[in-house]
């Protein structure tokens, strides 16, 4: 009897321990996206898209259109393979820290979990998951006049 007993704890300890979950692997988006990046490069570039639609029956239709224009930060960073990426974001999603004791600016971005199937993208975890990105940099290497398109008059 008491060896049935010490069997059956013995089992259940052991489907206790089988059916514990175990850590997940990172995504592709995480393996990409974590930790701090080097930034090589930083530049802004405006991008003007225009579109127009339109449906006619017989004579009667309708037509409509639109002009739409984006600020865009385009960056080189580097990958944690090694590798360097040219990605780009909107400005509203560049937030930037003064650090004086950065001695490389960095990169680092806050995203939104990704589980699709096949292989990342890096334009588009940027355009789809990045939430936004923290830019550290010393202050004297942070312009000191920022001309932006809205200062332009």
């Amino acid at each position: 009897m008491k060896r049935i007993s010490v069997g059956l704890a013995l089992l259940s300890g052991f489907f206790m321990v089988a059916c514990e979950q175990l850590p997940q692997p990172p995504s592709q988006a995480e393996q990409i996206l974590q930790g701090e990046h080097k930034l090589r490069k930083m530049v802004e570039r405006t991008e003007t898209n225009s579109y127009i639609s339109g449906g006619f029956f017989l004579f009667v239709g309708a037509l409509s259109g639109g002009t739409t224009t984006n600020v865009l930060v385009k960056f080189a960073w580097e990958m944690n393979d090694g590798t360097y990426a040219l990605s780009s974001l909107p400005l509203e999603k560049i937030r930037v820290k003064l650090d004086e004791k950065a001695t490389t600016p960095t990169i680092k971005f806050r995203w939104r979990p990704w589980s699709g199937l096949g292989t990342a993208q890096v334009q588009n975890l940027m355009d789809y998951h990045v939430l936004y990105a923290l830019v550290t940099v010393r202050e004297s290497d942070w312009p000191v006049q920022v001309n932006l398109p809205l200062n332009e008059k």
